[in-house]
């Protein structure tokens, strides 16, 4: 089967990302949005999609669909599964989502009778921003897609959806819904816990002597993703509870070989030194070679020079000489001091390019 239509339905930023790689590319293929009034009319003006239909008409958006990508909340990818289950189409349609969590969505989709052929899906892919305003082409390059099959589904009757993933530049991984969801408990849904309690419950002799706001850069960023809507994470807990109570035990039981070791630490150094031992294999082990997606790209950092302008002064040039850059960060900044700029490339030979630019211009440039 081919995709000559997509059917995307709920099209806020993950779905009108798809849309707008689609529209910009040179396939044939139908992109049609399911949304509300008000987000159809601006799909329309900023040509993200070809045909267009509220929610409600159900009956109509699925017919003539080849794939529909479902890219709502969770709950709402729950309530659209069991309205398709009572829907029969005249064709084969494949059905996929974008959800963080999996086996419930499963459970769901394996109800779906052919000609529906249900594939769980889950793009590690996404912004703070939500809505379609903020729609990147390029919002799936180099992230990982995992795909939740049926375990009676052979890869023939999904590949469109393969391809689909490729093209956005995804790199597909196949796992069961429950490897899925055990393994973003730990991964995703207990560090979220975590953050928003280590940034919850700051004591209040802290707070009370606003003593919070000389926070290192380590707690800044053991705290960034507390800023994160209860609104998302609803759904995302509700519907992995067991896997992330299992996770924040297994976590707890890590604290409190921890807090042993610090009972002992004046004594005996030794439990205290495996923590950090221990935690420098976990992390380095984030990072193996061919096993993390963002590895592809190739990075430099660049000593910035103290003075207005400091970043234009980096970009210009590499801009002038052609230099295509994917990723930016500013790193380590502190007021007065100059700081560090990590630059991605997806080609070695644009970083080497970029690097001996900078050097001819005397900044100091690393590999990293």
């Amino acid at each position: 089967m081919q995709i000559r239509r997509i059917t995307l339905v709920g099209f806020g930023l993950l779905a009108s990302s798809v849309g707008a790689a689609l529209k910009q590319s040179n396939k044939k293929i139908i992109v049609r949005a399911v949304s509300s009034s008000s987000t159809l009319e601006r799909a329309k003006e900023l040509n993200l999609a070809d045909e267009f239909f509220k929610y409600e008409e159900v009956e109509s958006w699925v017919e003539g669909s080849d794939l529909i990508l479902l890219c709502g909340p969770i709950l709402h990818i729950l309530s659209t599964l069991s309205t398709l289950s009572k829907i029969t189409p005249s064709h084969p349609v494949l059905v996929s989502d974008i959800g963080s969590t999996k086996a419930k969505i499963g459970d769901i989709g394996s109800s779906l009778k052919a000609p529906f052929t249900f594939v769980g899906g889950h793009p590690m892919a996404g912004s703070e921003k939500r809505s379609l305003e903020h729609c990147d082409p390029s919002l799936f390059e180099n992230a990982y897609w995992f795909l939740c099959p049926l375990q009676e589904t052979p890869e023939s009757l999904y590949s469109p959806l393969s391809d689909l993933v490729s093209f956005l530049g995804s790199e597909i991984v196949l796992l069961s819904a429950k490897e899925h969801d055990s393994a973003m408990a730990w991964l995703s849904h207990m560090p979220q816990m975590v953050s928003s309690t280590l940034a919850g419950n700051m004591p209040a002799r802290l707070i009370e002597k606003e003593l919070q706001h000389y926070a290192g850069r380590g707690f800044r960023d053991m705290t960034r993703i507390a800023g994160s809507s209860w609104n998302m994470w609803h759904d995302i807990l509700l519907t992995n509870k067991d896997a992330v109570k299992l996770a924040l035990d297994e976590f707890s039981e890590g604290i409190k070989r921890t807090q042993k070791a610090m009972e002992c630490i004046s004594e005996d150094d030794a439990d205290a030194h495996k923590v950090f031992v221990s935690g420098n294999c976990g992390r380095a082990s984030l990072f193996a070679p061919g096993r993390n997606a963002a590895n592809a790209f190739f990075e430099i950092t660049v000593r910035l020079k103290d003075c207005p302008g400091a970043i234009l002064g980096v970009m210009q040039p590499l801009a002038k000489a052609g230099v295509n850059i994917r990723d930016i960060e500013l790193m380590k900044v502190r007021e007065n001091v100059a700081g560090t700029l990590l630059l991605a490339f997806k080609k070695e030979v644009e970083a080497a390019a970029a690097m001996k630019v900078l050097r001819l211009l005397d900044y100091e440039v690393k590999e990293r």
